[in-house]
């Protein structure tokens, strides 16, 4: 098997076993530092202006990612059709789609600069938000890139929360 196969199959069968005591399993390393922004702006340009009106976009290249964001605390149900999204796009790499698209039930809103991103987070990694997060505080978060539903030529990219951490405070010299 190939280093990125098993990457993927760590990150589909990870949402099985994901919670801040499956530190030791999770691929911290495989993650770019990256801002949702840098990321947004690839998605934009991997795709013209004329083709985004009704589309489902799968990303095969996931970009997974670590990124520095504000928790707001809010939440609210996953909405259907990025239910949806993720079994099809689940179905694209995984036997058991329906059930991983089920760790995913709520979006919870982050915000990167100012800007709002409601982001789904798998219900065991979010179990640990109201234990271990403030309202308002910075915290990692390591997502993988799923992909977009476009409809009149804007597009819901869905970034899927796998892991946080609490930054790393750097030590003054």
């Amino acid at each position: 098997m190939s280093k990125s196969r098993i990457l993927l199959l760590l990150i589909l069968i990870s949402p099985l076993f994901a919670s801040t005591s499956f530190a030791q399993g999770f691929p911290w390393d495989d993650f770019k530092r990256r801002t949702l922004k840098e990321i947004v702006s690839i998605d934009a340009k991997e795709i013209q202006d004329s083709e985004r009106e009704n589309r489902i976009i799968f990303h095969a290249d996931m970009l997974l990612s670590v990124i520095k964001v504000k928790y707001t605390g809010q939440s609210r149900p996953l909405a259907e059709v990025k239910k949806d999204f993720l079994k099809k796009w689940a179905k694209t790499f995984s036997r058991n789609a329906d059930e991983y698209a089920e760790h995913y039930e709520k979006d919870f809103l982050f915000t990167e600069d100012g800007i709002e991103y409601w982001l789904p987070v798998q219900k065991k990694v979010s179990a640990y938000f109201p234990k271990e997060l403030k309202e308002g505080e910075e915290v990692d978060i390591y997502i993988v890139r799923a992909g977009g539903v476009c409809s009149k030529k804007v597009c819901d990219w869905l970034f899927l929360v796998e892991e946080f951490q609490k930054p790393k405070v750097s030590s003054p010299e």
